[in-house]
């Protein structure tokens, strides 16, 4: 039986695969049509492209409230995996913003260059400078989607929301949209932590040994809770606590629900 299960698994991830492949490669074509016959900026073509990538991998999204109807947003989630983008990018048109080195990592650096991610380095110094690509981002009528907390973790905690590219939100009069995201077993029940594993992934480890786990799952489904949206004109250090309260929310009570 467990041989059984065993092949099966191998069987899926080289469907998966293969299916990825040709899926990224159509969309690749796609959008470089668009931009030749300059029929549109792609956000569209980005959004069906994550949808169709999450049907591969078996990802499911069950959606809590609805996104506000103001345009442009300013998204603001906890970060638990490189999923977190096929996820919140296949149920809003936006860009991302991501570290510097992400740039440079093997097919993800890519994928984000293609999906017009802004890359900034995070530095104090240069707060000002990074500031500019996410403004105008805004001004563009783009809606823009960061992680504030810098990095990703287990999915089950937050880290204190950075305040610094709040301020973005606040130059392009953009309201400020917190998300949380909670990851579940494929049936809705809790991850166990040897599950959680497969799902979440810290930048200290390899990308490629990471996903190759992650294609050999079944799949795994994805609470997105929308909470309620923020007025750009409080200071930007309340604006990133209150975001980080909002988001940390359904977190605590699945937490207070496991424990109970």
């Amino acid at each position: 039986m467990k041989n059984i299960e065993v092949t099966g698994a191998i069987l899926r991830a080289m469907a998966r695969i293969g299916l990825l492949i040709l899926w990224f490669l159509l969309s690749l074509v796609q959008q470089t049509v668009g931009f030749l016959l300059r029929t549109g900026d792609g956000r569209h073509l980005r959004l069906r492209f994550y949808r169709g990538a999450l049907r591969i991998l078996g990802i499911r999204i069950r959606l809590f409230h609805d996104f506000s109807p103001r345009r442009p947003l300013f998204v603001v989630a906890n970060h638990v995996s490189y999923l977190d983008v096929f996820v919140l990018g296949s149920l809003i048109p936006a860009v991302f913003v991501s570290k510097q080195e992400v740039r440079d990592w093997p097919v993800i650096g890519w994928i984000a260059w293609l999906q017009r991610t802004i890359f900034i380095q995070r530095k104090r110094s240069r707060a000002d400078d990074e500031l500019t690509p996410l403004v105008n981002a805004l001004n563009q009528g783009f809606n823009v989607i960061m992680f504030p907390e810098g990095t990703s973790t287990d999915g089950v905690s937050i880290l204190p929301f950075k305040s610094a590219l709040f301020e973005a939100p606040k130059r392009g009069n953009a309201y400020i949209q917190p998300v949380s995201l909670v990851y579940r077993e494929r049936h809705g029940g809790q991850l166990s932590p040897r599950d959680r594993q497969f799902y979440t992934w810290g930048t200290d480890a390899p990308f490629f040994k990471h996903f190759l786990k992650l294609i050999l799952r079944p799949g795994v489904l994805v609470e997105v809770w929308i909470r309620k949206p923020l007025n750009p004109q409080l200071d930007r250090k309340t604006l990133a606590k209150t975001a980080e309260v909002r988001v940390h929310g359904p977190l605590k009570r699945r937490v207070e629900r496991q424990l109970s």
